[in-house]
């Protein structure tokens, strides 16, 4: 019996070991690769000028497409600041090599941002930096910004759902109608729903939504709620 119960405290440490590794450790390497990535991203940029400047609400520029894995620009996601890192990397594809180094990755199969469709980014809710883990503070009308090198996009929050992970259409052009053609720009974040340890993630996903509502030069100016 106190073989048995020996065991058995080693298997409770090693356990222990795990979920401390996999819900806290896994973000902290992975948040330091998305800050890496970041710096280097915006090391290439022009400086930003932070001028206060008014949206344009013209057809904005799309940027042409990027390799898988890429860097294509930054979330900007004013509600998370003070919450956890509000300004992640943004990569192209949306495999785990690509999502666990704390990025919102890029589905391949929707539209480049700016774009008439539907400009869709998944990202991890928990390990791996957390990077959508605030999704549920989202409220209608808060803003979601694209930061690319020449341009930032400007988004607004009109609606979220839960739903089953077969539910691949809500990444279409047009959510949940695959067959219509788009006439409006959106992006949509999707995550897994749950952050309990007993529904691991991968039951349901939460889907935010958000319409677009302007873009400006990064010549011209920082959009106000850019921080």
């Amino acid at each position: 019996m106190g073989g048995v119960g020996e065991i058995l405290i080693t298997l409770g440490v090693v356990l222990g070991l795990f979920v401390v590794w996999q819900l806290w450790w896994t973000s902290v390497e992975a948040t330091a690769q998305a800050d890496k990535v970041l710096t280097e991203f915006r090391a290439t940029l022009p400086p930003i000028n932070p001028a206060a400047a008014e949206l344009r609400t013209d057809d904005p520029p799309v940027p042409d497409p990027v390799g898988y894995g890429e860097t294509i620009g930054t979330l900007v996601v004013p509600a998370w600041y003070g919450l956890t890192n509000n300004a992640m990397p943004i990569a192209e594809g949306t495999g785990m090599d690509v999502l666990d180094q704390a990025m919102a990755g890029h589905y391949e199969t929707s539209q480049q941002v700016g774009d008439v469709g539907n400009f869709a980014l998944a990202g991890h809710r928990r390990t791996h930096g957390n990077s959508f883990r605030h999704v549920d503070d989202l409220e209608k009308g808060d803003q979601i910004i694209v930061e690319t090198a020449q341009t930032w996009y400007v988004y607004e929050v009109t609606d979220h759902e839960i739903v089953t992970p077969d539910q691949v259409d809500v990444v279409a052009p047009v959510p949940h109608h695959p067959d219509q053609k788009p006439t409006e720009r959106l992006l949509t974040l999707t995550t897994c729903h749950s952050l309990t340890l007993g529904e691991y993630g991968n039951d349901h996903r939460w889907i935010t939504y958000a319409t677009f509502v302007g873009w400006m030069d990064r010549a011209d100016g920082t959009p106000d709620q850019v921080r």
